[in-house]
């Protein structure tokens, strides 16, 4: 991915026509230099790595520290002034932005940049890739926890549920819309991060890993090719009506109809109160060069439309 993000550093930076390369160093970050330290929810580090590379190579007095994490620690980050941003896929909750207004900071400012999903992915031996909502409520409980539940003829035995990890944005949204606030089943357990997910699913036929999407959408990248070689995706169930002839994985066409039903929406929230490096970072992902990566990246981006096509 590293040579196609150079080249596309060249054709951004002649979009734009507005890097700082003057190499002054200014007393406290601008939009477009100094050094700031960002927390990312982990599911999203595909293309939020991509954003960075491309950002500091526009505006090489500018140096983002970007920061790895689960979505509750990326938001304890910003709460504590550990991180200027913090990447996620939610808003702040009441009592967390009571913790800013004690720190005289009056509101948290929010950039809307594009969307995201959570996939189902399952061993590339695994038949049963297509999944009804009421399966998915079903294996998130614990009701369902044997492939024999799902297809009588699956003799992959006792169901595991695979997370990325104990406080991230994955388990908060399908305890919150599929589970409607009650606990997950005995069945489910959480890792360290996306790529442990993959790697476990790969060698376990009786798994299904939950990651953000942004870990397998780009297959342009190397990385995403080679796991997409070892896993499956699952097919779900469409909330609204199925559009004829296209399957409901989480591709860019059904999470932009919102014909997927687990896709998110991802927002920087910044506890930044002047226009810094924050506000700069931010403003290029919202921006067309910016919004273009999520594009390539086989993302949605917030500010342009996709097409779907079926091509017969």
């Amino acid at each position: 991915m590293a040579l196609r993000i150079c080249g596309f550093i060249l054709l951004v930076s002649l979009l734009s026509g507005c890097a700082n390369n003057s190499g002054s160093q200014a007393p406290k970050d601008t939009v477009s230099t100094g050094e700031i330290t960002v927390a990312c929810d982990e599911s999203l580090k595909p293309i939020m790595e991509a954003e960075k590379m491309v950002f500091e190579g526009l505006y090489t007095n500018a140096k983002i520290n970007m920061l790895f994490m689960s979505e509750f620690e990326a938001v304890q980050y910003l709460l504590k002034d550990s991180a200027r941003l913090a990447i996620i896929t939610r808003e702040l909750k009441p009592d967390e932005l009571a913790v800013l207004k004690e720190q005289k900071i009056s509101k948290a400012r929010y950039h809307k940049i594009g969307y995201d999903a959570i996939a189902f992915i399952m061993h590339a031996t695994n038949k049963d890739t297509s999944l009804s909502l009421n399966q998915v409520k079903g294996l998130m409980s614990g009701e369902l926890h044997n492939w024999n539940q799902i297809n009588p003829n699956n003799n992959f035995g006792e169901i595991q549920i695979v997370f990325d990890n104990p406080t991230s944005g994955a388990i908060r949204l399908l305890q919150d819309s599929v589970l409607k606030g009650l606990p997950l089943g005995k069945n489910c357990f959480a890792l360290k991060g996306n790529e442990a997910v993959l790697e476990y699913v790969e060698k376990n036929k009786n798994a299904i890993g939950i990651i953000g999407v942004s870990w397998i959408s780009d297959t342009d990248d190397l990385n995403a090719r080679q796991f997409l070689d070892n896993i499956k995706v699952a097919e779900v169930e469409p909330i609204l009506m199925r559009v004829a002839g296209i399957n409901n994985k989480p591709m860019q066409g059904n999470i932009a109809l919102k014909q997927y039903p687990y896709y998110r929406l991802i927002k920087v929230v910044s506890r930044e109160m002047r226009e810094g490096l924050g506000t700069g970072f931010a403003s290029f992902m919202e921006s067309e060069p910016g919004q273009k990566i999520i594009l390539k990246g086989g993302l949605v981006p917030y500010r342009s439309s996709i097409r779907t096509i079926n091509l017969k």
